[in-house]
């Protein structure tokens, strides 16, 4: 998400990818809870969530219909920007938000949504726990969600313009989108499209530093810097 890390060489190729998978699923855990708080949630999930609820499919099989479309777009432009990365997020984000919310849906009692301090109490740390697994998502470099990959790509062709500006005209088209199709919008929606994307960066940077010194303790190679 975000921005594309390369040439990042933590452990092995096969450890990278199961944390990949684990990231996203752990991303979707988070999005089920945040759907559900009414606090808000990132845009692209705000705007599937929105969108979806129009539809007779679930948010899961939504959000690969929208990435699939958008795949085309970064395929055809830079497909440098995909992986198996790409891949599993597009696919285990959703579905696992559908398994989980639907886990929460039968196992929480709705009083607990009713509570504004108990639903903030929830909300902080589930947001804290998505960036992080989406923070490591970044750093295991296997390749960038269509989500992610499109503004990356117009900042590139368009030097002119920083990528955190396209970054954050982005997410702001996208929470409009959700919001105006129905979706719930709170101060998390405001965070989420005003600062999501460098936080989430940052902490992938972090987490990539972190792995280069373990690496570097055990011969490993630092990474090439990051890029937009």
């Amino acid at each position: 998400m975000c921005i594309q890390l390369t040439h990042v060489q933590p452990a092995h190729l096969l450890t990278r990818m199961r944390t990949v998978v684990l990231a996203n699923i752990i991303a979707g855990f988070s999005t089920a809870w945040l759907l559900r708080l009414s606090l808000g949630a990132d845009p692209c999930s705000t705007m599937n969530a929105g969108i979806a609820a129009h539809l007779p499919i679930s948010f899961g099989t939504w959000s690969l219909i929208m990435n699939l479309l958008l795949m085309v777009i970064v395929f055809r432009t830079d497909r440098r920007q995909l992986g198996f990365g790409t891949l599993s997020n597009m696919v285990l984000v959703g579905y696992s938000a559908d398994f989980f919310g639907w886990l929460i849906d039968r196992n929480v009692p709705a009083a607990v949504f009713d509570s504004w301090e108990t639903r903030l109490a929830i909300g902080v740390p589930v947001l804290a726990v998505f960036i992080l697994a989406a923070g490591v998502y970044i750093a295991m470099d296997l390749g960038t969600s269509p989500y992610d990959a499109i503004p990356a790509i117009i900042a590139k062709r368009h030097s002119s313009i920083s990528y955190r500006t396209v970054r954050t005209l982005w997410d702001v088209t996208a929470l409009a989108v959700g919001v105006l199709a129905g979706a719930s919008f709170g101060p998390v929606s405001v965070v989420c499209a005003f600062a999501l994307g460098p936080v989430i960066a940052w902490v992938g940077r972090v987490v990539r530093e972190r792995l280069y010194q373990t690496g570097g303790r055990r011969g490993g190679r630092a990474p090439a810097p990051a890029h937009a």
